[in-house]
């Protein structure tokens, strides 16, 4: 009886960690799977990973990968029913018997919220994908249905400004879209600075004044123009390299990352249009069709993902732009102690120019 009682207490001292564990799993599972499959287009990778596999797990067999992954899912859907059994082989009486009901209960809940988790993942993923469509595949997109959708939408969004409707208020949502907005904004701005700024480094790389024929001759101008082809071969090409890979790709990918909570967050905007108006016909008629009543479903797990995974996605947007103002920082300051050194060291070879020099080359000039 002990044994029970401490089974279904760990159970329930786990629950949470179980539950933010396997839902990311299950949801990624689809898309581990895919990966699977690019991996046995690769003979050499594929004979690797199954014979690592078939030495740490024999029973695995010729399914290899496949069968690993699907393991997870079978055990966490399998927990509730393991522990329903030994609430049936438990007396009632017996200390254990009420614990091991909050697990049967907890471990039920855990499975409903990974499947819920997950169809919200689907959701998400099907609206957040960015597509560049040119104007004519978007038009030859355009239906009898999709100027219905729209038409709705636009005819609730004018009465909600006219006044006429109220409009569903979400503080909490409100705060974190509009800080991820300034956190977009700010990804773009400055990506946007640092590709111009790319390019007045190209351009003042073209620009090559140790190459001109000054018509000086004696004093710092031999040292000048060595100190420059020095910069221009190897300190500032290695820094416009190290600026491109570890400052403008990281940018890029930051903002590309970005790209499908942003359509996201446009998506959310129609579909709560489309739950608004369900919500008025049900408080109306007092029923809805199948087609309503999945617009209310699909509003409500896209706000759901979103309330719940915004502020990460905010927190990591922030450090990783943090983390790349930072680098270009450090970049900015390496450049400029290469330059002063490698300037310090060409001074040192200068003699100071006698009044007779200074005469001549003003005569010159």
């Amino acid at each position: 009886e002990e044994q029970v009682y401490l089974i279904g207490n760990l159970f329930l001292e786990f629950q949470e960690e179980l539950e933010r564990v396997y839902r990311v799993y299950c949801a990624s599972y689809d898309q581990a799977l895919l990966l699977v499959e690019t991996y046995r287009k690769e003979p050499e990778l594929q004979r690797e990973i199954q014979s690592v596999i078939e030495a740490v797990v024999p029973q695995a067999g010729p399914s290899g990968l496949s069968f690993l992954l699907v393991i997870p899912l079978q055990r966490i859907t399998k927990y509730p029913l393991l522990l329903q059994k030994i609430l049936e082989n438990t007396v009632p009486d017996a200390s254990a018997y009420p614990v091991l009901q909050r697990a049967v209960s907890a471990l039920q809940d855990v499975n409903t919220n990974i499947n819920e988790y997950k169809r919200r993942k689907e959701v998400a993923s099907k609206y957040a994908r960015v597509e560049q469509l040119t104007l004519r595949e978007r038009l030859a997109r355009l239906n009898t249905h999709t100027l219905s959708k729209k038409t709705t939408r636009l005819s609730q969004l004018l009465k909600q400004e006219a006044g006429l409707v109220p409009r569903t208020e979400d503080k909490e949502f409100d705060d974190l879209e509009e800080r991820f907005h300034w956190v977009s904004l700010c990804v773009t701005e400055m990506k946007n600075n640092v590709a111009v700024y790319l390019d007045n480094l190209e351009a003042f790389l073209r620009f090559r004044p140790q190459e001109c024929d000054l018509d000086i001759t004696g004093g710092p101008v031999p040292e000048y123009c060595s100190l420059m082809r020095e910069l221009q071969l190897q300190a500032f090409p290695r820094f416009k390299q190290r600026l491109e890979g570890l400052v403008w790709q990281p940018l890029c990918t930051l903002a590309k990352a970005l790209a499908g909570p942003q359509n996201l967050v446009r998506k959310r905007l129609d579909k709560l249009l489309d739950f608004e108006r369900v919500e008025e016909k049900l408080l109306e008629v007092g029923s809805v069709t199948y087609e309503e009543q999945e617009a209310r479903h699909t509003y409500q797990a896209l706000n759901s993902l979103l309330v719940a995974e915004l502020p990460q996605l905010n927190r990591l947007a922030v450090r990783w732009l943090g983390q790349i103002l930072c680098t270009f920082v450090g970049l900015q300051r390496d450049l400029a102690q290469q330059v002063l050194q490698r300037a310090e060291g060409s001074l040192a070879q200068v003699r100071p120019l006698g009044l007779g020099h200074l005469c001549r080359v003003a005569r010159a000039s």
